[in-house]
């Protein structure tokens, strides 16, 4: 139960975690895989009614980021749900693994595979549904020119090929760059891997629920206090005025983006290292 690591015993409580997903997981995990499904029927149920566009793939590609996102709220309390119960998680603690080779194989499952099981679901099910002679999948995921035809324009802008873009455009494109979607994008799945796993070590029972009703509350709670401290600063005095005539707005955006992130950084750090601390001193 030390801090030590050593790689074969971290391959076995892998595999073991990983022969434990569909019994702990597989039902979850499956459902959130087969929820596009739900769209693709009531588009079926629609068309009797009215003439219905089809479902692009864009948008389906937004089915299947979602279900990635579910499943990264939803694995840490199905895979490692017994891991914070005094009378059930004895399992969990006399695993003959150390306590960093267990958290270890928590963030691999949590992060990476439950996710990662979602996201091939969602494409074989998108290919199958394709397939069917009828629905709205009447294009393949993979033909859509919308990610092409964006950075092509993407391109076209910062190199000049359109100059009477106008100059709040040309303050995004300097701002809203590719690499920056990607990171805020893996931010976020970090950051909600990170509240659910540190949750999953808290509540004992609807551990998601509680998580996302407390969520809520605390930041109801923050816009009663914040806002009327907000509003009062914006009615004293002109310095918002001189701030918006002086500043550089892409310089502001960039400073915004990069505090942004560094929040996001700084919470998604202190949950994971929370959540190995109440782990390391749970009581069985």
């Amino acid at each position: 139960m030390n801090n030590t690591f050593e790689w074969s015993r971290f391959c076995k409580v892998v595999r073991k975690d990983f022969s434990n997903i569909w019994q702990n997981a597989g039902t979850s995990l499956l459902i959130i895989t087969l929820l596009p499904i739900l769209a693709w029927l009531l588009w079926w149920a629609m068309s009797g009614i009215e003439e219905m566009p089809t479902i692009v793939p864009e948008v389906r590609w937004c089915f299947i980021a979602g279900s990635v996102m579910l499943a990264a709220i939803v694995s840490p309390s199905r895979m490692y749900r017994t891991s914070n119960l005094q009378k059930e998680g004895i399992y969990f603690a006399m695993l003959p693994a150390s306590k960093l080779e267990k958290y270890v194989s928590m963030l691999l499952f949590t992060i990476v595979v439950c996710p990662l099981l979602c996201f091939l679901g969602g494409m074989v099910l998108d290919y199958f549904l394709t397939l069917l002679p009828f629905g709205p999948y009447s294009k393949w995921l993979w033909q859509t020119d919308y990610l092409a035809d964006t950075l092509d324009g993407y391109s076209a802008l910062v190199s000049g090929k359109f100059p009477n873009v106008d100059e709040n455009t040309m303050m995004l494109v300097q701002v809203v760059k590719p690499g920056r979607v990607v990171l805020y994008a893996v931010l976020c799945h970090l950051s909600y891997v990170s509240l659910f796993l540190f949750t999953n070590t808290i509540f004992k029972k609807h551990k998601v629920l509680q998580t996302l009703l407390w969520t809520w509350l605390i930041s109801f709670v923050l816009n009663i206090v914040i806002t009327p401290i907000l509003g009062a600063m914006l009615m004293n005095g002109n310095w918002l005025d001189v701030f918006l005539e002086t500043a550089d707005p892409v310089k502001s955006l960039n400073t915004a983006y990069w505090v942004a992130i560094t929040w996001s950084i700084v919470l998604t750090t202190v949950f994971f290292w929370w959540a190995s601390c109440r782990l390391k001193r749970m009581k069985y």
